[in-house]
Order: C-alpha cells, then structure tokens, then sequence
C-alpha cells in the first residue's frame, strides 16, 4: 500500500511539472508574447529573459500573462492591456507612431550624417594645398652673394 501511494504521487509530481503551461516559463505563447515586453525592474531584459530572483515586476507580470494568454485573448489585446497598465516604455520595440519614430529614423540618419562628414573630411584631408605665391626674384647681385656663401660652406666641409 505504501508502495503504491508513493508511486501515485511521483506520478502526480512528474505531470505537475511536465504539464505544459502549468508555470509561466513553460508556456510557449508567454515566452513569445513575453519576449515583446520589458521587464521594469532596471534589467534591460525582456519580461522572459528578467534573471533576478524574485523580481518584483517579472514574476507577477509573467503570471497575469499567463491568465490572459489561458483566458485566450490576443496577442493584441494582451500588448494593449500590458501598455494601458505600463505606458508604451513597457514595449520592447518603440512603435511606428509619434515621438517613438525617432527610435526607428535615428540610427540611419546618424549613418548618413556620419558618412557625409566623412566623406567631406577625407575630401578636405586629400586636396593639394595652393601653391605658394613665388618669392621674388632675387638680383643676379644678391643671388651671387648667396651661391659665393654657400661655396665658402661647401669648401669648408672637405
């Protein structure tokens, strides 16, 4: 008799925990909706990737999701409930709409200005400089003074 009993709640357990959607981890549909929503706590994490033990957002969110997703609403219903609740900071990906847009326009503009500055900078870099204006031309006198000094200078060097 107690052989069967503990059998029967191995049993018990074993489908407890293999159960699917019994916690909210193990839910497929939560994991994916879940992976859309940021967790609040400061980790930077989607709400199924938050780590922190006991999270004081993670794990109470997680589970309310788990109601929604088992009462069988949307997946658009359970984001708009989730951003109704939270504000659309909850939203892993900013929305298309509004002051959001600058999270989607902000990266290829900040390229395009990066490869315009770039390109201006190397332009400038690579263009000959002007020439000097010539010097004035020196008097046959002072330009005779100039090459007996420099062959003074070259005599003294042997």
């Amino acid at each position: 008799m107690r052989r069967l009993k503990s059998r029967l709640l191995l049993a018990a357990l074993l489908a407890a925990t293999l159960a699917p959607g019994s916690t909210p981890l193990q839910n497929p549909e939560v994991r994916r909706i879940g992976k859309k929503l940021g967790c609040q706590c400061g980790c930077q994490s989607s709400l199924t990737e938050c780590n922190m033990l006991q999270c004081h957002f993670a794990d109470p969110a997680r589970a309310e999701l788990l109601r929604m997703v088992d009462s069988g609403q949307s997946e658009a219903g359970i984001l708009k409930a989730f951003v109704d609740r939270y504000g659309k900071a909850i939203l892993r990906e900013p929305p298309t709409e509004g002051f959001f847009l600058i999270g989607w326009v902000m990266p290829f503009v900040a390229t395009a200005a990066g490869a315009v500055f770039l390109w201006w900078f190397v332009r400038r870099k690579l263009r000959p400089e002007a020439a000097a204006a010539p010097a004035a031309e020196l008097s046959s006198e002072a330009y005779a003074r100039y090459r007996d000094r420099i062959e003074k200078d070259l005599a003294k060097l042997d």
